[in-house]
């Protein structure tokens, strides 16, 4: 009885472990069940095989679970390190994030959105954010929510809104960058929030100042453009657009945006072509720093008028490359320019007219000669040709003697017709000495007849000037003249004119010096005004007018004292150059 109630015992434990098997047992069903193993194998003394295979396997199962809990306690807290991690990453963020709902109420915000709306997260969660957006842009607020839930969330797109907001205390400019999504309750906008307040206010100044230099370009009478480094223009003035509008030139010229400069100036019918490469070139150099300022003149002229421009480039300042291109109207000065030059050539002729009176009886007294030679010249051939004096051979020498002297006089004749017929400048390149001497001859029998000596000293050789060599005549002859009339006016002992020529490096220098009274020491300036002599009987125009023609030849004309005695005049002309670079030959 008793073998067969031990032997009935571990078949009521195996019907027991098949009515639940291990696999589908929990961890604290699996430990009671080992536990009461355990005290019914205790109980019943030494178990069987199946007992202990079932107690191992019950073992191995226990301790798989207790494997798998640990894991399982493992990973559920790396899941919370990172939810919390996630949660940091989204309060903390540099940037502000808020879920919408489609009404626009605030389902979750982060910290940084808070702080920048200055409300706790508890408060504001559910509050509606069209409050703090100001009157005005509500609408822009909502219509941008209905654009971000109209769409599905494979084919959102961000869209960006600049709203200003307001708590109250304060209004900041905030930019919001939404995208829709799916979420546990239902759709949402997920916005960033970003304070562009500094940007926006940076960007309003920006604006401000390109306002205000817009408004001091248009108030410039003058055509204004602004070059990039590129020299496309990035503006231009009111006087820009209404002259092109005059003009009736192109849309793209007129306007000017964007343009090359090279562009504009060939798109220009009026522009020559030579002058179109100087202006582009100019240019360059100037963005590049290069040079300094480019200047060109260039005539703009249509059927109706005639036009004159002044172009000027100046360097953008500061680290910016660039150009500031202004355009000029010079018509007025460049006309009056025409009608100053007609009167200084007439007041011209009417100072080579006084000369010539002045110089009369010297030039009397050269004609004379020839002539009287001439005459002197036909009585012998007259006596050569017949009578016992007879002598064909020397006829032909006297013949000769007699047309030389009359060409001689038709030289002196031809030169002063000359002279006095100059009315316009007529540049010309010409030797030096060859200016000189017809001066010379001008005025030496007017010298010679006052007992005043007129000695020239020149270098051995003379570069060519190129000048209008008869007003520079003029001008030599006028001071020579003026020294000559000072020493005899002042009755002086010593009766000496000299011209000295000095050759420097891009110039000469005529030196005028006569042993004359001198001037005033308060009036080497004055005595170059218009109407202002030291002669009783001149007009005061021949030293205004020789001072005109310097100038205008590139030269200076100025009075000194001389170093001893009587007035220095000094007159300076340019040197002639060949394209080289070489000074011409005399």
């Amino acid at each position: 009885m008793t073998r067969e109630g031990e032997e009935a015992r571990p078949e009521v434990v195996d019907a027991s472990a098949r009515e639940a098997p291990l696999e589908v047992l929990d961890k604290r069903g699996l430990e009671a069940r080992f536990q009461s193993l355990i005290a019914s194998l205790d109980s019943a003394g030494e178990a069987n095989d199946a007992q202990r295979c079932l107690l191992l396997a019950i073992q191995t199962h226990r301790i798989e679970l207790e494997i798998q809990g640990r894991e399982l306690s493992k990973t559920q807290r790396a899941l919370e390190i990172s939810r919390d991690h996630y949660a940091r990453l989204f309060d903390e963020a540099p940037v502000g994030y808020i879920l919408f709902s489609r009404r626009g109420l605030i389902r979750a915000i982060n910290l940084t959105a808070a702080t920048l709306l200055e409300r706790s997260r508890a408060e504001i969660e559910g509050y509606p954010f069209r409050r703090f957006v100001v009157a005005d842009e509500v609408r822009s607020f909502i219509a941008h929510l209905r654009r971000v839930f109209d769409e599905t969330e494979s084919s959102a797109s961000p869209r960006n809104l600049v709203l200003h907001l307001s708590n109250g205390s304060w209004v900041r400019v905030m930019r919001l960058c939404s995208i829709r999504r799916d979420g546990l309750l239902g759709p949402e906008c997920f916005t960033v929030l970003l304070d562009i307040t500094t940007e926006h206010e940076a960007e309003h100044q920006r604006l401000a100042s390109d306002r205000l230099r817009q408004s001091v370009l248009d108030a410039l009478p003058s055509q204004i453009a602004v070059l990039d480094k590129y020299a496309r223009v990035v503006a231009v003035n009111r006087a820009w657009r209404e002259f092109s509008e005059r003009q009736a030139v192109r849309d793209a010229i007129r306007d000017g945006l964007g343009l090359n400069t090279r562009a504009v100036c060939h798109l220009s019918d009026d522009f020559p072509s030579e002058a179109v490469r100087a202006a582009a070139m100019g240019i360059q150099e100037v963005i590049h720093r290069q040079r300094p300022v480019f200047s060109l003149e260039y005539p703009c002229h249509t059927p109706q008028r005639k036009r004159w421009f002044l172009m000027r480039v100046f360097p953008l300042e500061g680290e910016q490359e660039g150009a500031v291109v202004a355009y000029l109207d010079i018509t007025e000065r460049h006309l009056a320019e025409e009608e100053a030059r007609r009167a200084r050539d007439a007041l011209a002729q009417v100072a080579r007219l006084n000369a010539v009176g002045i110089l009369a009886s010297s030039l009397i007294h050269e004609l004379v000669q020839p002539l009287s030679s001439a005459g002197f010249y036909c009585s012998a051939a007259s006596q050569l040709a017949q009578g016992p004096a007879a002598n064909p051979g020397r006829l032909v020498d006297v013949i000769q003697r007699i047309d030389d002297q009359v060409h001689r006089a038709g030289d002196i004749m031809e030169r002063l017709r000359t002279f006095l017929r100059g009315r316009t400048m007529n540049k010309v390149r010409i030797p030096a000495d060859q200016v000189l001497k017809r001066a010379h001859e001008l005025v030496l029998w007017f010298a010679s007849d006052r007992k005043v000596t007129l000695e020239i000293r020149t270098p051995e050789t003379l570069p060519d000037i190129e000048t209008d060599p008869v007003q520079i005549e003029q001008v030599l002859v006028n001071l020579i003249c003026n020294a000559v009339q000072a020493i005899d006016s002042a009755g002086s002992s010593r009766r000496e004119v000299v011209l000295e020529v000095v050759q420097r490096a891009n110039e000469i220098e005529l030196i005028v010096r006569d042993t004359g009274p001198g001037l005033p020491a308060d009036r080497h300036a004055a005595i170059f005004d218009i109407f202002e002599s030291t002669n009783d009987s001149g007009l005061g125009l021949g030293l205004a007018i020789s001072r005109a023609i310097a100038e205008a030849h590139g030269g200076r004309l100025w009075a000194e004292p001389a170093p001893s005695e009587g007035a220095a005049f000094h007159l300076t002309l340019p040197i002639a150059w060949d394209d080289e670079g070489l000074e011409g030959a005399g």
